[in-house]
């Protein structure tokens, strides 16, 4: 009797369905904003030669993960990798190592904060005088001290 071969299911760290034929620029804005609606993702035909010597104009694309506004990773990519749907099953499981690779880098750095209870404690109030004329009395002793 043969035995059967299983399978190691890959954690699926994005929560998208591994059958999309998305490309990695969708794939990865959709998880990323779906990890926070603070990260975004931008990309630029253009590179600083002194940062990165390896960068072709035209072929390549720098690729940035933003946190609000400031930038917190960049990457090289090719542009047929980044632009490409996925439409072979093992194109995707490629893509997706890559994608899922960075997507868990960040899902990592994220700390979620506790959520904070509604109950909101009021300090207790301070007690005063009641007599008419305390803050005259307090002036007048104060004018004496000098």
């Amino acid at each position: 009797m043969a035995k059967r071969k299983r399978k190691e299911r890959k954690e699926n760290v994005s929560g998208i369905s591994s059958s999309t034929n998305m490309s990695y620029e969708k794939y990865l804005k959709m998880a990323l904003s779906m990890l926070s609606p603070h990260l975004s993702v931008r990309t630029y035909k253009l590179a600083p030669a002194s940062d990165y010597p390896m960068f072709e104009r035209g072929r390549d694309l720098r690729v940035q993960v933003y946190w609000k506004k400031e930038s917190k990773y960049e990457f090289i990519v090719e542009q047929t990798f980044f632009y490409q749907p996925n439409t072979n099953k093992e194109d995707r499981e490629y893509m997706r190592g890559w994608a899922d690779y960075k997507i868990k880098m960040f899902k990592d750095a994220i700390v979620r904060s506790p959520k904070k209870s509604k109950v909101v404690v009021k300090p207790p109030k301070r007690k005063t005088k009641t007599t008419v004329g305390s803050t005259q009395q307090k002036f007048e002793e104060m004018k004496k001290k000098k």
